[in-house]
Order: structure tokens, then sequence, then C-alpha cells
């Protein structure tokens, strides 16, 4: 009875300020620096975990923060409090982590730059992954990373699960030096601690259309009425041209095609305006689908923004496809 009443109230909660959000402008769920966001349902709530960030003087490497209604958030917190012993010790850059329940444990799969392996602009970004007893941490980082892809690294690590199979997608970081960029799959382990076979190229998946600018990244399959949807990011992330869309999928290596009607989240007009609207994570909870996402807060006098704050959203799938639907 408990849980049905704490899902009960997330879902009402979440359509409440769903129901606000549509005569004022969207506002975020965290208004800190939370960005790349990934929102995990569980049994006791929601857990979001967000790219590393300093804080009160010490750094967060992976941010994680607790809510039972989808409204309130706990302050972030060191889901991974020691980084790998693999990652660059000054600044390992640990972004965008992800994390999927594998049996009774829960592995994280993050982005962190590597302490001897270099690219032309600097260190290499490898994928690695973590495990830990519970959803809010503590991970403990493997030894080594699970893959650096070529030599210019990749980021972005998605994993997936396709019936019994489990997936890991990873963006090549060619934009790093105006190589064209890639996503590749590959099928992981039952444990998701390791990768399996040969990887990949999720063929039809590229930067080719305008809105997209130079580069498509932070991508997330979705199975919905056994079609795969692609959701991904695209264009610059640092200001209004960052947006959202979505591909159609023909199944977990494609092909792929881009949906009609992109991008499905983007920037909106106004001082108090949504602006950058990306890196999205979309999760079932109590009977609806929402969609996670940071967007830049607090404009400063350079013409740059302040930080990414998470937003949460409805997704309303309809004959023509997953439409966002603004709530906060």
């Amino acid at each position: 009875m408990m849980l049905r009443k704490l899902s009960v109230g997330l879902a009402l909660g979440l359509i409440a300020v769903s129901a606000q959000a549509q005569d004022g402008p969207r506002r975020p769920v965290l208004d800190s620096d939370f960005p790349d966001p990934f929102v995990l349902a569980t049994e006791d709530g929601l857990v979001a975990y967000a790219t590393n960030s300093r804080r009160r003087g010490r750094t967060l490497h992976v941010q994680m923060s607790r809510s039972s209604d989808g409204r309130s958030w706990s302050a972030p917190q060191d889901a991974m409090p020691t980084p790998p012993a693999w990652a660059r010790r000054d600044r390992p850059d640990i972004w965008a982590p992800e994390v999927i329940q594998i049996g009774d444990r829960y592995v994280l799969y993050f982005s962190a730059r590597h302490a001897s392996l270099s690219r032309p602009d600097g260190l290499t970004l490898c994928v690695g992954a973590a495990v830990a007893s519970a959803p809010q941490g503590p991970f403990v980082p493997q030894a080594e990373p699970l893959t650096c892809g070529g030599p210019l690294g990749v980021i972005d690590a998605n994993p997936f699960r396709d019936g019994q199979d489990l997936w890991l997608y990873v963006k090549t970081d060619g934009n790093c030096c105006n190589v064209p960029v890639t996503l590749v799959a590959q099928r992981l382990s039952a444990d998701g601690l390791s990768l399996e076979g040969e990887p990949a190229t999720v063929s039809g998946f590229t930067n080719d259309a305008p809105w997209e600018g130079k580069v498509v990244e932070a991508t997330q399959m979705v199975v919905r009425d056994g079609r795969y949807h692609l959701f991904y990011s695209a264009n610059d992330f640092g200001g209004r041209d960052y947006a959202t869309g979505y591909a159609l999928c023909e199944g977990p290596v494609g092909p792929c095609r881009d949906a009609e009607r992109n991008p499905i989240l983007s920037s909106t007009p106004g001082l108090r305006g949504l602006v950058g609207p990306g890196h999205t994570s979309a999760f079932d909870w109590n009977g609806e689908t929402w969609i996670a996402y940071h967007g830049w807060r607090r404009p400063l006098t350079d013409g740059g923004w302040g930080y990414r704050a998470l937003y949460i959203d409805r997704i309303d799938w309809t004959d023509s496809g997953p439409v966002v639907t603004p709530a906060g």
C-alpha cells in the first residue's frame, strides 16, 4: 500500500506541475548545476544522476539526487566518491552517468578522461563502469575502462535492455577534431561489466539535418509498442541552438531514420524561456512516460549561461510519434 501511495503521489505531483506550467514558463525541478541528467525509477521513488560539479569547495564526481514525488529533490551527493584509477587525477571530467539494474546490483556507466591516452586536443575520453548494491551508491569503479573506442575516444554511454539482451551505446568523439561522429553499439555481458562480440556502427545516425549543426550526441534507445525510438541531442550544447529529436530504428543497430517532426524539444523565446534543452533521459513511472533533460539558467553579462538545471516533462505517445508536454 505504501508503494502504491508513493507511485500515485509522484504521478499526481508531476501532473500538477504540468498543469501549472501550461500558463507560464517551464521551471526546473532542481534549480542548480545538474547537467547531462539520467533518471532511474525505483520502488522508492526517482534517483537522478548528473555530470560532475563542484559544490561547497569539493567535487562531486557523479551527482545524485533523490525524489519521492518528482517535485522536491534532495541536495546532490556524490554517488561515486572515489574516481576510477585509470582516470586523470586532477580533473577526471566524469560525464553523463547512466545506471541500469542488473539482478540485485546497479551498474553505472560514465565517461572520464584517461590518465595517459591523449588525442590532438588533450586527454582521451573513455567509458567506464562502476557497481553498487543500491541506486544511490556508493558506486565502485572497475580498474580499467570498458572501451576507449579509437584514438579520439568515446562518450555518452547508454545501456539498453532489449528483451534478454543487454547493449551499450557510445558516441565516437570525432567532433573534437573535425572527424565525422558515429554511434557504436555493442553487446554487454550478463553482468553488464564487459563488452562482448564486435562493435557495430548504428546505420543512419548522423548529423544530416540543418537543426543538428555539427554534432549529434547523448543518445537513448527506447522501445515503445515494438518500435525502436532513438532519442538524441544535437548542435552546440552551450546555447539556444541545442535541441532534442529522435530517430526511428529497425533494431538495436539500425538502420535508423530521423523523425519528420524534429526537433521535439527546443529553446523557447523570451528572457524566461527554456534555453538549450537536451541530454534527455526518458523513463516510465506509474503508467506514464517522462523525460528529464537539462536547460541553461541565469544568462551571464558576456552572453553565456550560468549552469544547466534539471527539468522533467511528460512524453505523450501519439500516432505521429512522441510529443513532449511541458511539466515544470
